[in-house]
């Protein structure tokens, strides 16, 4: 009755399991499923936006602008002297354009109007009226003469922009090598639970005839129970290698959220053709005499960090410097204002425009700005170093991570190389011992723990061949981290 009961949970969990999309996964499906919809593609995009939105603010500052106003007030304050007027309302507006250039100049222009009534022992105001039209310019003389420091804000915005869209590139292959890093360590678990599941089967083989044996009277207890626990020892290796396998799913499945609720199975694959294919792509690796910045962008990088650090000294360098600039404006007035001798005078707006043609009201003015700092802070002291630093300690790990990764490459897939030659003649020459240790176990010449010990080196040393492998394809998939542009079978995707 209770396995009754059970029985609709389990048809449950059938029918779910079987319900899930089979996906097959290859590193040819890896390129376009790194750019749908990624977590981290988009959090590299973001990176990016951020760095370009903040260097966009400063090429931002020599855009033109269009500035307004308008105000209207009202009072019913009373005049203390009767013959001062109390102006109520008054009405104010003005528009116009602005605009700072990178040669230390700015320039703004504009029109503004101003219409205001009040009532006095002398008479009556109504929407008296002045319009004004003015030119300013501001001129730096000394701290941005000819634009140095514009410029130099400017052009290092371009430089971070730049930089910003490189790195970008660097990390989505980043990225991309992650994907083949992951997928690579699947392939080697599968390996792994291949190996162990055969020995497994072999092992279940062996204990079927040491029942047999034992049933016939040629066998002990002792080496059924060895064989016993020889079975249960590698179906646990096995199930951890598949604990192992899960693991590995997640980290793909969390990278990429389109695997979600779909059942991963492995595609084909050729181990041996992908070992040619690294050691192929080393070969090429190796015949470069230096350092191959021509397979890489790191070294634009720190191109173009050399040149922002070139700008924010110049920047730093000028914190406390004597700041000089001429200002200067020219401006006419229109008033509109007329007096009928009733004791009312009346404006208008259109009063106040037409007055310029009649009346010569423009004036200018010019004059000197000068703000000298006093007393020497450690302020510019501090920003010089800061640009010094900041930028000479990612300079200095680049060029130490071109240098090293490029050095150090060949020399570990060479050592790599010989252990996996060394372990496939270790597994030859166990193979063929095991051939003969079967052979003398069947004649009753070697133990079952003898023989179990040489399987067992088999298995390790098959092991051994699969993490070795996969260490060598990791090692090159660092390298293709820096040196992006290598060109090689390897560096497909």
């Amino acid at each position: 009755m209770r396995s009754l009961l059970w029985l609709p949970l389990a048809l449950l969990v059938t029918t779910h399991s079987y319900s899930q999309e089979t996906f097959t996964l290859s590193e040819q499906t890896l390129g376009g499923l790194a750019q749908d919809k990624s977590p981290q593609w988009e959090s590299i995009e973001a990176a990016f936006l951020t760095s370009k939105a903040e260097a966009e603010q400063l090429h931002d500052r020599f855009r033109p602008e269009l500035f307004g106003s308008a105000d209207y007030s009202e009072t019913r304050e009373k005049a203390i002297i009767q013959f001062q007027p109390i102006w109520s309302p008054v009405k104010t507006g003005q528009v116009g354009v602005r605009q700072a250039f990178r040669g230390g100049v700015s320039l703004s222009a504009g029109v503004g109007v101003d219409q205001r009534s009040a009532m006095t022992a002398n008479g009556t105001f109504r929407d008296v009226s002045t319009s004004t039209v003015r030119l300013d310019l501001q001129v730096d003389l000394w701290k941005d003469l000819l634009g140095r420091l514009s410029k130099a804000q400017s052009d290092s915005a371009t430089f971070d922009i730049e930089r910003a869209k490189l790195e970008r590139e660097i990390n989505h292959k980043a990225f991309a090598v992650s994907l083949r890093r992951t997928y690579w360590s699947l392939v080697a678990n599968n390996e792994q639970i291949r190996i162990y599941e055969g020995l497994k089967n072999i092992s279940g083989n062996q204990l079927t005839d040491a029942r047999a044996r034992l049933k016939a009277g040629v066998a002990d207890g002792g080496e059924v129970a060895r064989y016993e626990a020889q079975v249960a020892s590698r179906q646990g290796s096995a199930l951890y290698y598949r604990y192992q396998r899960e693991i590995l799913l997640k980290q793909l499945k969390t990278l990429l959220p389109e695997l979600q609720g779909k059942e991963i199975a492995l595609a084909p694959y050729n181990v041996p053709d992908m070992i040619k294919n690294v050691l192929a792509c080393t070969e090429v690796i190796a015949s470069q005499k230096g350092v191959p910045f021509e397979y890489t962008r790191y070294d634009e990088v720190t191109k173009l960090l050399r040149q922002t650090q070139k700008e924010q000294n110049k920047l730093a360098s000028s914190y406390d410097d004597v700041d000089l600039k001429f200002v200067g404006s020219v401006k006419t007035t229109g008033v509109g204002s007329e007096d009928n001798g009733d004791g009312l005078t009346r404006g208008s707006y259109g009063s106040a425009f037409d007055d310029w043609q009649d009346h010569n009201r423009a004036g200018y003015s010019a004059g000197l700005q000068l703000v000298i700092p006093l007393g020497k802070g450690e302020t510019r002291k501090t920003q010089e170093l800061l640009a010094q630093k900041r930028f000479d300690s990612q300079i200095n790990q680049n060029d130490a991570n071109l240098t090293n990764t490029h050095q150090q490459l060949v020399k570990v897939i060479a050592l790599l190389t010989d252990v996996v030659r060394a372990q496939k003649e270790n597994t030859e020459a166990l193979e063929r011992r095991l051939v003969v240790q079967n052979r003398k176990f069947r004649e009753a010449r070697v133990s079952v723990n003898d023989l179990i010990l040489d399987q067992d080196a088999l298995l390790n040393s098959n092991l051994t061949t699969v993490n070795t492998q996969l260490e060598i394809i990791n090692t090159i998939l660092d390298y293709l981290v820096v040196f992006t542009e290598t060109p090689c079978e390897f560096n497909r995707i």
